[in-house]
C-alpha cells in the first residue's frame, strides 16, 4: 500500500466542501481543463456507444452574455415547475405533505432567489448519454465526484447546481450549450476560487451506523 497516496486522499476527503460563495479571481483555464479531465476519467455505462459520444462538458464563464441567458433560462424553467408542481398539490395532499419544502425553493428561485453559479468564475453543464436502461444520472454522480475531488486538490471551490438536471429537455438550453435536447442527461457544477471555507458538517461515529455481517 502507497501510505503516502493513501494518506493525501484521505485529506481531499475530509477537506471537500460545498461552497457558496466564490472570488472574483478566475482560475487558470489548465486548471479547469484537469478538474474536467477528472470527470472524463469518471465510470460509465456500457450502452455501446462510441468513445467520444458518451460524456461532454460546456464550460461558461462568469459576465458572459451566455451565463445571463443560461440563468434566465434555468430561471423560466423552475418558473414552470413552480406552477406545476403549486398546481398538482392543489388536488394532491399526500403530494403537499412530502413537496412543501422544495416547492418553497423553486419559488425563491422564480423570484430571483440565487441559481447556485452567480458568482463563481465558471458555470460547467455535464451531458452524460441516455440509453437504456437509463443509468445516466448515476454516471453523472460519479463525474461529480470525480470533478469536485480534484477541485479541492488543487485548492478550488465547488458547488453542485442541481437544477441543471431538470434542463435535459429544455431546447432553448440545450441549444445554448451546443448540447442535442433529450439525448443527454445534465448536471452542473460552479467553479472558482472560494471567498469563505464552511466547516466540516458533523458525521454519526462510523461504529454506531455499521453492521458487520456474516
Amino acid at each position: 500500500m502507497d501510505q503516502q497516496a493513501n494518506n493525501i486522499f484521505d485529506e481531499i476527503v475530509k477537506d471537500r466542501r460545498s461552497v457558496r460563495t466564490f472570488t472574483e479571481i478566475v482560475p487558470p483555464r489548465e486548471q479547469v481543463e484537469e478538474i474536467l479531465n477528472a470527470g472524463l476519467l469518471a465510470p460509465y455505462a456500457e450502452l455501446g456507444l462510441e468513445s467520444e459520444e458518451f460524456r461532454r462538458f460546456a464550460v461558461i464563464p462568469r459576465g458572459s452574455q451566455l451565463i445571463d441567458r443560461a440563468a434566465q433560462i434555468m430561471r423560466d424553467q423552475v418558473t414552470g415547475m413552480y406552477e406545476a408542481l403549486q398546481a398538482e398539490m392543489g388536488h394532491n395532499a399526500y403530494l403537499k405533505g412530502m413537496a412543501e419544502g422544495f416547492a418553497r425553493r423553486l419559488k425563491m428561485v422564480a423570484d430571483g432567489g440565487e441559481i447556485g453559479f452567480e458568482s463563481a468564475a465558471y458555470f460547467v453543464v455535464i451531458g452524460e448519454k441516455s440509453g437504456f436502461p437509463p443509468v445516466e444520472l448515476r454516471s453523472l454522480a460519479h463525474v461529480q465526484q470525480n470533478m469536485w475531488l480534484k477541485a479541492t486538490a488543487l485548492g478550488l471551490g465547488y458547488r453542485l447546481v442541481s437544477l441543471t438536471t431538470q434542463m435535459t429537455d429544455n431546447e432553448e438550453f440545450c441549444a445554448l450549450i451546443c448540447f442535442p435536447p433529450g439525448v443527454y442527461g445534465l448536471d452542473g457544477c460552479a467553479i472558482g476560487y472560494p471567498k469563505s471555507v464552511p466547516p466540516p458538517t458533523e458525521r454519526p461515529a462510523l461504529a454506531d451506523i455499521t453492521s458487520w455481517l456474516g
